[in-house]
């Protein structure tokens, strides 16, 4: 985010050259002889340069319009190391020569030369702060931003205006500085300014300066309108809408990210397979697994989805929260045969038990015990139990309510099922007794009915001369052919 400072260098320095050589002109006159009195006040005034100074110094300004610039630095040089000069003379050579070096890239002689020349403090005030400025840039592309900061800001506080430019400055050495209090307002400033003067409104530079403070000053609200505006300012940049999401998210409005989202896919920007199962998670959070079930397999069936363990354990997930077991069975039994887990078999055995298919559901849990890795297994040994109870197996509901006795968290529901088991047994029992009282009644009748049938043939006596009688098939249990009530050790 570096702002050249060439150009803003060269049309500063111009200023400084029109008014080193204005003041030059003024104390070198060529041709007029002066009084010695009045020359030697000339000499030792501030802001006064001597002919023998002023004359060579035109001379060498000449050279910098020709860009001879390794005499000119040599031409300072010389003058600096070999005369007797006044501060104010010393401080205009200093410049000059530095002028120079900037010019033949030697940065840290130009620094130090301006250095020198600001800490003479003889050069007018306009002066001297467009050294501060032109300094400070320098010292800014040599790293050294805090000295830089400081000689900007001085002159900011001697005068100069603060602009868009030294704005935008300011805050990037803050930042290089981690300075983030500090550069803030600078920031803030530059993007005020770009707003105001620009037609279109701040550059991508600017907006990116003032959220990376926001984002390290943890400034959320101010981040997230400055990111709205970048959204609708640039639409179909993808960054500027996950920025956004995650925001949104951040502040704790996440079905407002999961929007943001929805709406990112609807316009193509999520293209890859981390992106798309995030999205798909989404649904799930904001209880919608039935959409994200739908995205999810439509993508994994256009292979912008890579066909993981890990992801058509989602798709599956997704289903069974929206109830949808049909779907849900074939991509669980996938999931289950090629992981062999534990808690996979638990999972297909679940839909396999919502969908009714108990006896399928029954084996599939048993095999999850089998493997293990499950979190919860007196749970399952509950639905085992259930499985059972659908199928009429009291006998194998009861075993399986009984292993599940074995955990804390299981066992008052186990225990639940197993004293309805034995209410349940205790009905059919008492049902059957009660059958069977009915039945032995209905039988002594039938036999009362039986004796009183005529004798129609010698035949309806047996060989002791006791009566054969027509008893029912259904009585054959409780009576005798000869009407006689069985003893209870041979009853059913």
């Amino acid at each position: 985010m570096e702002i050249s400072i060439r150009a803003a260098l060269a049309a500063a320095w111009q200023r400084v050259v029109r008014a080193a050589a204005v003041l030059t002109l003024a104390g070198a006159v060529s041709g007029v002889t002066l009084p010695a009195a009045h020359a030697a006040r000339m000499d030792n005034s501030p802001g006064v340069l001597s002919p023998s100074v002023g004359n060579r110094l035109l001379e060498l300004i000449e050279m910098e319009g020709e860009e001879r610039w390794r005499e000119v630095e040599a031409g300072y040089s010389e003058m600096i190391d070999n005369g007797s000069l006044s501060p104010y003379e010393r401080a205009v050579l200093l410049r000059q020569r530095g002028r120079a070096r900037y010019e033949l890239d030697n940065l840290a002689g130009a620094i130090s030369d301006w250095r020198s020349t600001i800490a003479l403090a003889v050069l007018p005030e306009d002066d001297a702060n467009a050294l501060r400025i032109n300094t400070g840039q320098l010292l800014m592309v040599a790293d050294d931003y805090r000295a830089g900061i400081n000689l900007i800001e001085a002159a900011i506080a001697r005068g100069v205006p603060l602009n868009r430019d030294l704005a935008a400055r300011l805050a990037q050495a803050h930042a290089r500085v981690e300075d983030h209090e500090g550069g803030l307002p600078y920031a803030r400033f530059a993007f005020a300014r770009a707003e105001e003067e620009e037609a279109g409104g701040a550059d991508r530079q600017t907006y990116s300066l003032l959220l990376y403070y926001y984002q390290q000053l943890a400034m959320l609200p101010d981040q997230l309108a400055l990111m709205e505006a970048m959204v609708t300012r640039w639409p179909t940049e993808k960054a500027n809408w996950t920025s956004y999401a995650s925001l949104l998210a951040q502040l704790g409005r996440e079905a407002d990210a999961f929007e943001v989202n929805r709406i990112m896919y609807l316009n193509g920007m999520l293209t890859s397979s981390a992106e798309l199962v995030r999205l798909a998670q989404y649904y799930s959070w904001y209880d919608y697994p039935y959409g994200g079930a739908v995205m999810l397999e439509r993508e994994l069936n256009a292979g912008r989805v890579e066909r993981s363990t890990a992801n058509m354990q989602l798709l599956a997930n997704l289903w069974r929260h929206a109830r949808e077991w049909e779907r849900a069975m074939p991509v669980l039994e996938r999931v289950a045969t090629t992981s062999g887990a534990g808690p996979d078999f638990e999972a297909y055995g679940e839909a396999l038990y919502q969908a009714g298919r108990f006896e399928e559901a029954e084996a599939i849990f048993l095999q999850a015990l089998n493997r293990g890795g499950l979190s919860r297994p007196g749970d399952i040994w509950t639905y085992v139990g259930n499985a059972r109870m659908e199928q009429n197996d009291l006998g194998g509901a009861a075993r399986a309510f009984h292993r599940a006795l074995e955990w804390e968290y299981s066992r008052a529901g186990a225990q639940g099922w197993l004293e309805f088991i034995a209410s349940k047994r205790a009905i059919l029992a008492a049902a059957a007794e009660l059958e069977r009282q009915i039945t032995i009644e209905d039988c002594e009748i039938e036999v009362e009915r039986a004796r009183r049938q005529i004798v129609v043939s010698p035949d309806e006596y047996d060989s002791e001369g006791n009566r054969i009688l027509d008893i029912p098939e259904r009585c054959e249990p409780w009576f005798d052919t000869n009407g006689n009530r069985l003893p209870d050790p041979e009853r059913i």
